[in-house]
């Protein structure tokens, strides 16, 4: 179960280290909700020093940032090439359990 409570707080500290051109994008009705049911005795710090990806971050947390800046702050041109990564992605996973669990030789092993 995902514990959105948590994810909010995460994502609320991520949120204000954005550039404000990019910060401004989101609504701040939406982000009114973020701070509002954002779990009040949960502590996570993002670290500035370190990158993104070296922060301690959930998965779930990762996903609505994803959908925030996929919706709210990339330009036309940006959110067809993350389309076009994501149907790659996908298709390439696909393969891949394709050839995993393929009938024919799965059971060769």
């Amino acid at each position: 179960m995902i514990d959105y409570k948590k994810r909010f707080v995460e994502v609320d500290e991520i949120i204000k280290y954005l550039p404000k051109k990019d910060l401004i994008k989101i609504p701040n009705d939406l982000i009114e909700l973020i701070r509002e049911n954002k779990d009040s005795k949960y502590i996570w710090k993002y670290d500035s020093n370190k990158k993104l990806e070296e922060q301690n971050i959930h998965k779930d947390t990762i996903a609505i940032l994803s959908y925030i800046n996929t919706r709210y702050i990339l330009d036309d041109n940006q959110k067809m090439l993350m389309k076009n990564m994501h149907n790659y992605n996908e298709m390439k996973s696909e393969k891949l359990k394709r050839e995993k669990f393929n009938p024919k030789t799965i059971f060769k092993k």
